[in-house]
């Protein structure tokens, strides 16, 4: 690609892209975290809960999630960040800003360093508020004869919130049997990444031009010209990527969601315009949907999120047939959740069209895999009756799937299960 086409489309890139602001800007601005894309603190308690139909009560859940609020998995956003403020300012090339800068970047990385990866203080809260809130709104599922089992990646942060959301389970019923952890032998429905899934021709072409669009994007937010007088100093940023200094305050920024206590969310965050925050967060956007595939034409590697639907709903109907009641609790990571809910054809989460600049109005980062992000299938049973009913939540929010009911949001199991598993089936048998 030529200077003059790649200034071209760069040009309809920008344009498009205010276009897009107007429409979706309004509900970002009224809650700017959101904007902190898969570092969005877990919602909480927002969603209300519709009343099961009369008679029945939940007996079991089954949940798939991601770990909570963590710090940044690598100490080298800092590090970078802090290593090049500290050449300028060697060089006499740091403006005032760039100086109260560094001085945050050192305060927050002696809090953090150390701890790359771990979980926060606030992402074990999150896990806890979870638990609160399943066991209230269905205590049947946790009382003295239910059984709940819990699985983990091998991750320290999943691990611990895993220990969070137990903990707050036992809290509450002392006497709850729960059993679980890390088995090496989940790891195919976990964190599975070599079941391969078979290629769709012309697929890499449609990552390239995502790749395309997400880097143009990135490369028009450049912030470093505040901070530092010589602007040769970041050539070499990161091997040669100066934008890569932005994009490494921003995951900073973001990131302080995490760690409330520091009070710094707005420390670094303030140097980004509401636009630019905006170009970021439409870039990660276009990025998370490229590994799993959500766009038209594209290898539909989310369909390894069969295999943990698979688990969920086998170990569902296992606890149907012997008539118990619990919980299976699985704790993993964001790349498997977007999956997962691609799998399920949540509402909001299904394909996406290749308009990539138009991709939040179909998908938002912050609604699918914020910090502590889970799937819950919650199960209900009416005494003398076989009709096993059924609902679905995304964050704690009730979920439409493409199955049709009567009485939503509960969906009858057997419809369910007429739907999802021949698809999980032909996913098995054909992947390679």
């Amino acid at each position: 690609m030529n200077k003059r086409i790649t200034l071209a489309c760069l040009s309809v890139l920008l344009t498009c892209t205010a276009t897009l602001a107007q429409v979706t800007k309004k509900e970002l601005w009224a809650d700017i975290d959101k904007l902190g894309s898969n570092y969005y603190s877990y919602p909480g308690a927002k969603y209300s809960q519709t009343p099961p139909p009369e008679g029945y009560e939940a007996f079991y859940i089954s949940h798939f999630g991601r770990h909570g609020s963590r710090y940044l998995t690598s100490n080298s956003f800092y590090t970078r960040a802090i290593g090049l403020l500290e050449k300028a300012d060697s060089s006499d090339a740091l403006t005032h800003k760039g100086k109260v800068l560094l001085k945050n970047l050192r305060k927050a990385y002696a809090d953090a360093d150390g701890k790359a990866g771990e979980l926060s203080a606030l992402g074990g809260r999150e896990h806890e508020g979870i638990a609160a809130r399943a066991f209230e709104r269905y205590p049947g599922v946790f009382d003295n004869n239910a059984k709940v089992i819990t699985r983990s990646t091998s991750s320290h942060r999943c691990l611990e919130s895993m220990e969070h959301f137990i903990g707050e389970l036992k809290r509450r019923n002392p006497s709850l049997d729960v059993e679980g952890g890390y088995y090496p032998e989940d790891k195919w429905y976990m964190s599975n990444q070599s079941d391969s899934v078979a290629v769709v021709p012309g697929s890499d072409a449609v990552k390239v031009r995502a790749q395309t669009v997400r880097d143009s994007l990135r490369q028009t937010v450049d912030i470093s010209g505040k901070f530092i007088k010589d602007r040769s100093l970041i050539l070499d940023y990161n091997g040669g990527n100066p934008a890569k200094f932005s994009e490494d305050l921003y995951d900073i920024a973001e990131d302080m969601q995490c760690i409330p206590e520091l009070n710094m969310k707005r420390t670094f965050r303030k140097y980004f315009t509401k636009d630019q925050l905006y170009t970021i967060f439409l870039s990660n956007s276009i990025s998370w949907l490229i590994s799993p595939g959500y766009y038209p034409g594209m290898t539909p590697v989310y369909k390894r999120g069969y295999l943990p639907i698979k688990h969920m709903m086998d170990n569902a109907q296992k606890a149907i047939d012997a008539g118990e009641n619990g919980a299976f609790l699985r704790f993993s990571h964001d790349g498997f959740v977007i999956q997962v809910v691609r799998a399920l054809e949540f509402d909001g989460c299904r394909e996406v069209p290749a308009d990539f600049l138009n991709v939040c109005d179909h998908f938002s980062l912050f609604q699918v895999i914020p910090m502590g992000s889970n799937i819950q299938m919650v199960f209900f049973r009416k005494p003398g009756s076989d009709d096993i009913l059924v609902k679905f939540l995304l964050q704690e929010e009730e979920k439409h799937i493409p199955v049709e009911t009567d009485t939503w949001p509960f969906y009858h199991w057997k419809d369910v299960k007429e739907y999802y598993y021949p698809r999980i089936e032909s996913f098995i048998e054909t992947r390679r």
